[in-house]
């Protein structure tokens, strides 16, 4: 009787035990493809940052550490694009130039929330950390923007010694405009 139970007992701690080796290797699964899920949102949102950034520079020269106005430029800003019609280059053909202006809006950003842009998924309630300044590289001063992630989903990005830091894009030592993901 007394070797039943410990069968018994023995069994159940058994199939317990099984169950939480699965389980803490189920779990960590499913927190890594989480992660993967959220890390692609914000990898998207700092990609579009990036492209409004790059614009807002080509626009007016040098980058802006403010929200308010990077959006507001998106909002209302135009790019200048110029048509040309002919060869200036061929005298036997009419060259002329037609220059245009077109909502940044409608083009590069349509079909995104602008007003989002500075919101970190999933949750949409921390800021992006926004840095723009100028540098000095090769005796030339140039216009840098740096955009961090300041809370990140990832409990390894938030480790400051562990060697996958938290996503950003752009630098402010050097005029790289790329993220840290690649």
């Amino acid at each position: 009787m007394t070797n039943t139970i410990l069968k018994i007992v023995l069994t159940i701690l058994a199939v317990f035990l099984a169950y939480e080796v699965y389980e803490s290797i189920a779990s960590e699964l499913r927190y890594r493809a989480e992660v993967e899920k959220v890390e692609e949102q914000v990898i998207s949102k700092l990609d579009n940052i990036r492209l409004a950034e790059l614009t807002y520079k080509d626009v007016n020269g040098k980058f802006t550490n403010d929200y308010d106005t990077l959006i507001n430029f998106l909002k209302t800003g135009k790019l200048r694009i110029t048509k040309q019609y002919g060869d200036k280059d061929d005298s036997t053909t009419v060259f002329r130039e037609e220059v245009l202006y077109i909502p940044i809006l409608d083009t590069l950003f349509k079909g995104i929330n602008v007003d989002s842009l500075a919101f970190v998924p999933p949750f949409d309630t921390a800021r992006f950390e926004l840095y723009a300044m100028t540098i000095t590289q090769n005796n030339v001063e140039v216009p840098v923007f740096k955009v961090v992630d300041p809370h990140p989903f990832d409990k390894q990005r938030r480790n400051p010694k562990h060697p996958k830091q938290p996503l950003q894009v752009g630098s402010l030592s050097e005029a790289s405009y790329s993220g840290n993901w690649k």
